[in-house]
């Protein structure tokens, strides 16, 4: 329907006006601004490039505020101790305790009822009486810890001889003392042999030697005196009747086959040997079993002598005597069960300390002097007494003094306070545990990321310069250069990446320089191909051909026109090649090749130890079949988490400087 309108009803507005444009309210965006707006859109970009700054300022910070002795200083009473964390341990968590594995028994512990003993070295009022549980390991290694079991001596292959014979001396691991094993021949002495096995056809011959200090060693048989045979399995006795009383010497076992070894499979299986001696006290006598079993038959000596003939002017040695001797099914037990390493280490101990240090402490340690009270057990004892608690001193087990020119010299037997001994005021918290030198490793593990960081930023910045430059001649100019310069890539990339190291290393050394180089050699070539790719895909849009008409430079287009399209592919892989040199680094000092302990290189004001993540991983792979997982499982948690933040960083960085998404924040 049709309506017709007067023309009063409409008005003209602003007919009188002057009408100008009017200024934007908004102010535009520079290019980095829309680029941070972008990439702080993403929250967990921004809570990872966070992490990132934290760890960066941690390496730099930590090894700043940190004592130098607790990573440069080697403490071998601090070593492999595991994580302590304040709060946390309280939980049982990281409390700094340690599981210890089949660790070996003292049986004297063992106690009957529960079958249960405690391990050789350690204190029982730290160990987790619910956690202690025993076994028993079955092995052929010649120690005294292992007990029992037989020992079996071998005649090798067209061999048809072999022997053993006692030594001199025998020193026992548990007590570390030196015992004598010389055998004296006493009257109605007897050797009693208890053999388990023994192969048909052979002979077991009984010698004894007398033993003469300072004496040549014997060069045959005929220097020893056969006591006896045995031709068979079982408990035999052999006489020493030919030996006179007194004497002192060693017993020898020769082991002989009618022909020679087939196979080398021929044996004998001893279980004892047994001198019976009768000793004489005062107005009667009793006998004496010197027995010669387990450990103390495995430690005989193996012996062959032959025969010197001459063969054309030279003496040649021939013998029918080789074999070899083990030991079999002997046994040990063992315990496994958790142990509070900090309290037994940080526990008061005993320390002898001279006149001067005693003084001084209770210089330092105002009202310790005034705590002085006798010893209570002791009370008579003037060379005893103790001090109240809080004091590094809880007692002075003895004084001891001499005087030498009128001067009185003294040494105190004390019991010292655990940590004040070891330089702590009370027990320390290393929350992620010492390495194999005593070293806080939370402070290596920062201290050895500030290396790895700044050799990957140094290499990474020396890549993306070289090949950034290289990539774009080669792509704009393309035709016969592109051709040229990519053929020499091809040719400086082919060579073998572990002969370039061992090149460069024996040429200037190991070291962070060394490393630094290698990195750099082929590095910038996966720079310049990313580069290559992208010109290539932006140098034919319209904007790029317009720049061109409109005449600008080549270096204009390259820097102003096609480079900034191209940047977030480039600078994202560039981010990532930094964790990536780390794992490098990683491998090379596993391999020898890389940044090792005790060197260090000095930039400006800031001096790069030899530590560096993967030093850390290399010392701390040693230690893992020792149960000390936290010398791996921290470095390689710190680098996992580097990882993924510089993998979150780089795509959001690529993303926000990406110009087709501008106006998109």
């Amino acid at each position: 329907m049709n309506k017709n309108y007067p023309k009063d009803y409409f008005e003209l507005v602003q007919d009188t006006d002057r009408l100008l444009d009017k200024p934007l309210k908004t102010k535009q965006l520079s290019y980095f601004q829309d680029a941070m707006l972008r990439f702080g859109k993403n929250k967990y970009n921004v809570i990872a490039s966070i992490i990132l700054l934290v760890m960066i300022l941690l390496s730099i910070v930590v090894p700043m505020i940190t004592p130098a002795r607790f990573y440069n200083q080697t403490n071998s009473a601090l070593s492999t101790l595991p994580p302590r964390m304040p709060l946390i341990h309280n939980l049982g968590i990281l409390d700094g305790t340690k599981k210890f594995k089949e660790q070996p028994v003292d049986i004297e512990t063992i106690d009957p009822e529960t079958n249960i003993g405690f391990p050789i070295g350690f204190s029982t009022d730290y160990i987790d009486m619910d956690s202690v549980t025993n076994a028993i390991l079955v092995g052929s290694i010649p120690s005294p810890l292992y007990r029992g079991g037989t020992n079996e001596l071998y005649i090798n292959y067209d061999k048809d001889r072999f022997s053993i014979v006692s030594p001199e001396n025998f020193y026992d691991e548990e007590t570390e003392e030196t015992t004598v094993y010389l055998i004296t021949i006493e009257a109605d002495s007897e050797f009693i042999v208890d053999i388990e096995e023994m192969e048909s056809g052979g002979v077991v011959t009984i010698f004894f030697i007398e033993y003469i200090a300072d004496a040549e060693a014997p060069t045959s048989w005929d220097e020893y005196t056969e006591l006896g045979s045995i031709t068979e399995a079982g408990v035999h006795t052999i006489s020493v009747a030919g030996v006179p009383e007194g004497t002192v010497g060693k017993v020898a076992i020769q082991y002989e086959l009618d022909e020679t070894s087939i196979d080398g499979s021929e044996r004998i299986v001893f279980n004892s040997v047994t001198l019976n001696r009768e000793v004489s006290l005062g107005d009667a006598s009793e006998i004496e079993d010197d027995v010669f079993e387990g450990y103390r038959l495995a430690i005989f000596d193996q012996v062959a002598y032959g025969t010197t003939i001459v063969v054309d002017g030279e003496d040649v040695l021939i013998s029918d005597e080789n074999g070899r001797y083990v030991r079999r099914n002997a046994e040990m037990t063992v315990a496994n069960f958790t142990y509070d390493v900090y309290g037994a280490l940080f526990a008061a101990q005993e320390r002898i300390i001279g006149k001067e240090e005693y003084l001084q402490i209770l210089i330092n340690n105002p009202g310790m002097e005034d705590s002085m009270l006798p010893d209570p057990e002791y009370p008579t004892v003037t060379s005893k007494w103790i001090f109240g608690e809080g004091y590094p001193l809880s007692q002075v087990i003895s004084k001891d003094s001499i005087t030498l020119g009128g001067i009185e010299y003294s040494n105190y037997r004390v019991m010292m306070d655990g940590s004040y001994a070891l330089g702590f005021d009370d027990i320390p918290f290393f929350i992620f545990g010492t390495d194999v030198f005593g070293k806080d490793l939370f402070t290596l593990i920062w201290l050895g990321l500030r290396t790895s960081l700044l050799l990957g930023f140094l290499a990474s910045l020396v890549n993306i310069v070289v090949g950034v430059i290289w990539g774009a001649i080669s792509a704009y100019y393309g035709g016969q250069v592109d051709m040229l310069m990519e053929r020499f890539t091809d040719i400086w990339g082919s060579f073998p990446q572990i002969t370039m190291i061992g090149i460069i290393t024996v040429l200037i050394g190991p070291g962070f320089l060394a490393l630094f180089i290698f990195v750099v050699y082929d590095g910038w070539i996966r720079v310049a191909k990313v580069t290559r790719l992208q010109f290539y895909r932006y140098k034919g849009r319209e904007y790029v051909l317009a720049a061109r008409t409109l005449g600008a430079s080549d270096r204009r287009i390259i820097f102003k026109h096609i480079l900034p399209n191209a940047l977030g592919t480039i600078v994202t892989r560039v981010i990532l090649s930094i964790p990536a040199v780390i794992f490098l680094e990683v491998n090379l000092s596993y391999l020898g090749f890389g940044i090792g302990n005790g060197q260090s290189l000095k930039i400006g004001p800031v001096e790069l130890t030899g530590t560096s993540i993967g030093v850390i991983l290399n010392d701390g792979q040693q230690q893992i079949f020792a149960g000390n997982l936290w010398l791996v499982i921290f470095p390689t948690l710190i680098v996992s988490i580097l990882m993924i933040t510089f993998n979150m960083f780089g795509n959001a960085l690529r993303d926000a400087l990406n110009p087709q998404l501008r106006g998109n924040g």
